[in-house]
């Protein structure tokens, strides 16, 4: 079927207005007002991101922004200029933007010899539609059933490169691996935020002269292994070989929208195998410096919260690798240069958004959106870094204890019942977290913004406060624990014991002098 639908004009990604209002705008509708909208929206956050990514790409690779200085003339502009971007895309090739071209489809792999011999449904583009051992979330329609419009596939198509995950023998996860936590900062239109995400500091051994896929000529070769050598590249990887198959319209499954044009199947199999971890850094993602395991991406981890990561996202400036060494984004550290240069006004806020995506192997079990309480005055402070790692590092602890003082409550501490108590414990340190968010949001960080960098005494006051609410929201949830257990002679002598514990190592963990008190006169908290 012959079928054309260029993302340049035609609408596609979904913006929010500064008053609020939504609509749908071709690539370079949406950058011509730029300076208009709030930001773009979708329903997944891998989309959402991707969207994201895609813009940044295309803006960087099209004005040339490889120094601060380009960054800062362009940011001093207020707003893109429709022109350049027009005739970026003539340079490149207009045809490059079609979705349905010949030869090279628009974030799409060229077509192979035999390769719709065996289509796969659309559904696989969308990790919260249910395929193959995909968990069912929201859609609960067998994967054969949907056909999506050209505007909701060329979303799909943009959360490839940064969320693909393994997929099977040969099937390789994209250019990070496992996806990370990915972090976004925010301007007061989609005009700042794109370019305060358009990285110009040095990353690794990259430069600029390989160009996003669009615009590279380069042979595709499935389960070729090759680095990425520059930004542009690494944002628009092909982790996989795929290839939509339009097909006559009807209504979109997924937006329940009409539309003339239908995508029911795509070609898809294994893509590029990356192959440059020793050079390769994402200026939106955090990294562990492990001395063993190398560098690592800071990832979601089942049942932990985001925030306690904040130190790794925002704060840590490490250097070397070592036990417990981060370092925050790139990006964020460009955001500070931008505000110490004055490129960027010292008064504007810091504002991030976080994107993550908890998986095993193929399966998505989870994916998480927030914006994160951040103060500029806390990313400027030279010791926010290391209090915060110590408060939560803290907190880490009593959580440990909290957990070895609950087994108590159970015979023989759960002696071949490794599920003893289970739901208990959890809910247990559910509380805590979320007790303790709360605090370290309303309080903590407040009163670190308040703090004056050279204020010693400060510092030991805030300390202490945290260390306060660690031994107040511990009790709280091993009591609310305790409550939950049956009573009995037996059962109270296991209460007693746990309190004890946890009583230890309060003590132990936060210097409780109270606590060392009780202890001595045979008495707990």
């Amino acid at each position: 079927m012959l079928a054309e639908f260029n993302v340049l004009t035609e609408p596609w990604i979904t913006a929010v207005a500064l008053d609020g209002t939504e609509r749908e705008y071709g690539l370079l509708d949406v950058l011509t007002y730029a300076h208009e909208l709030q930001g773009v929206r979708d329903p997944s956050p891998a989309v959402q991101f991707g969207l994201y990514r895609l813009l940044v790409a295309f803006v960087q690779h099209a004005l040339q922004l490889y120094e601060f200085e380009d960054l800062e003339d362009a940011w001093a502009a207020g707003r893109f200029d429709l022109s350049v971007f027009e005739e970026y895309a003539r340079r490149v090739g207009w045809h490059r933007f079609d979705l349905f071209d010949a030869e090279r489809p628009f974030l799409q792999t060229p077509a192979l010899p035999g390769d719709t011999d065996k289509p796969k449904s659309v559904a696989v583009l969308f990790y919260h539609l249910p395929t193959g051992t995909n968990v069912t979330h929201f859609f609960h329609a067998e994967q054969g059933d949907h056909a999506v419009s050209p505007a909701v596939a060329a979303r799909a198509l943009c959360s490839i490169a940064p969320f693909m995950t393994q997929g099977g023998a040969g099937y390789s996860p994209s250019i990070n691996g496992t996806p990370p936590w990915y972090v976004l900062a925010l301007g007061a239109n989609l005009f700042e935020t794109i370019l305060l995400n358009c990285c110009v500091m040095k990353v690794g051994g990259l430069d600029h002269k390989a160009p996003p896929v669009w615009a590279s000529d380069e042979p595709f070769k499935p389960k070729a292994e090759k680095a990425a050598r520059s930004l542009a590249e690494g944002y628009t990887w092909q982790p996989r070989q795929v290839r939509l198959l339009p097909t006559d319209g009807g209504v979109c499954t997924y937006s329940g929208r009409p539309s003339p044009i239908l995508i029911k199947d795509i070609v898809w199999g294994p893509g590029f195998k990356f192959a440059g971890h020793e050079t390769w850094m994402d200026p939106n993602v955090a990294y562990q410096l492990d001395e063993k395991r190398g560098t690592l991406p800071v990832r979601p981890r089942e049942h932990r919260q985001l925030w306690r990561d904040y130190a790794a996202l925002f704060l840590a400036r490490d250097w070397e690798a070592g036990e417990n060494r981060f370092s925050r984004p790139i990006i964020v550290d460009q955001l500070s240069k931008l505000k110490e240069e004055g490129s960027v006004p010292e008064d504007t806020a810091e504002q991030f958004e976080v994107y993550g995506m908890r998986v095993d192997q193929a399966k998505v079990f989870e994916w998480q959106y927030e914006r994160m309480p951040l103060r500029t005055a806390i990313l400027q402070n030279p010791t926010a870094d290391v209090q915060v790692r110590h408060a939560l590092d803290l907190a880490e602890k009593v959580a440990r204890g909290m957990y070895g003082a609950l087994k108590a409550l159970h015979p023989h501490e759960g002696a071949g019942n490794p599920q003893a108590l289970a739901g208990v414990v959890r809910q247990a340190e559910s509380q805590y977290w979320s007790r303790l968010q709360y605090v370290f949001e309303t309080e903590y960080l407040p009163a670190l913004e308040l703090q004056a960098p050279e204020d010693d005494q400060a510092r030991k006051e805030l300390l202490e406060r945290w260390k306060a609410a660690l031994r107040t929201v511990g009790w709280q949830c091993v009591s609310d624990a305790i409550g939950a257990i049956e009573t009995g002679a037996e059962a109270l002598r296991r209460q007693v014991e746990a309190r004890n514990r946890f009583a230890r190592v309060l003590a132990n963990v936060l210097d409780d002098k109270a606590a060392r008190r009780a202890r001595k006169g045979g008495e707990v908290a």
